[in-house]
């Protein structure tokens, strides 16, 4: 990620209010978007946010961690859970729409499923 100054924050969504969870990612993420200094549209990020952590809740085990990392032009989300990826449906058309790239991998036995935004 080609930024002059990247900012990292980490939030791991509650273990017994998972879905309650999800609303807070949102907030976690138009934060720590603002703190990164992102000048794309925030509201793009809670969007992104929103629907990976959705998915994550929904169809993954374990507890989902949201990590941001970013700079003034570019903004990379992850969701990181134990889950097998199932990634369909309109929430990842909206992904895909106002992502600039996403995929998913697999770092030390967890999926992450990612998303670069660009401002």
């Amino acid at each position: 990620m080609a930024t002059s100054s990247l900012t990292e924050a980490v939030f791991s969504l509650p273990e017994l209010d998972r879905r309650g969870g999800v609303a807070l990612a949102r907030d976690f993420a138009r934060r720590a978007s603002a703190v990164c200094g992102y000048l794309g549209c925030l509201e793009d990020v809670v969007l992104v946010v929103n629907e990976l952590a959705t998915d994550a809740v929904r169809h993954g085990s374990g507890r989902p961690f949201v990590r941001i990392v970013g700079g003034r032009d570019r903004l990379l989300v992850e969701i990181i859970d134990t889950a097998l990826p199932r990634l369909r449906g309109w929430g990842m058309q909206l992904v895909t729409t106002l992502g600039k790239s996403w995929g998913v991998t697999v770092r030390a036995g967890q999926r992450v499923v990612w998303c670069e935004l660009t401002a």
